[in-house]
């Protein structure tokens, strides 16, 4: 596991609300708790399974977070399939610098990726 710390959706969010909390979940994380029911978090998790079954066929990119090199190599990998209508949880990089969040992204049927 790399020691590298990364900007994430929640970490940008509780940086926003509060700039202890950021550091706090930065230098002392919380210990991993399931999400409450009707939380942020388990809305998000439900849209995300909401969305993989608009698309079926899709395909969900199931590395961890600190996977983010294999994810990103499994993400183009899967943007060269042609035959892939949907990428799932898919994680991109650009000039050394990757995004704190990972996106939907849906390929029409002429081609064209939307990210």
């Amino acid at each position: 596991m790399s020691n590298a710390v990364y900007l994430t959706k929640s970490r940008y969010t509780a940086g926003l609300q509060c700039p202890r909390r950021l550091w706090l979940n930065v230098h002392e994380p919380a210990h991993w708790e399931e999400s409450e029911s009707g939380s942020a978090e388990d809305t998000g998790l439900e849209i995300g399974r909401m969305a993989q079954l608009l698309f079926p066929g899709g395909v969900l990119v199931e590395e961890k977070p600190w996977e983010h090199v294999a994810a990103v190599a499994h993400t183009a990998a899967l943007m060269a399939d042609r035959s892939v209508p949907a990428i799932f949880e898919a994680a991109f990089e650009h000039s050394g610098r990757r995004p704190g969040f990972r996106r939907l992204s849906l390929r029409a049927n002429f081609g064209v990726s939307f990210l």
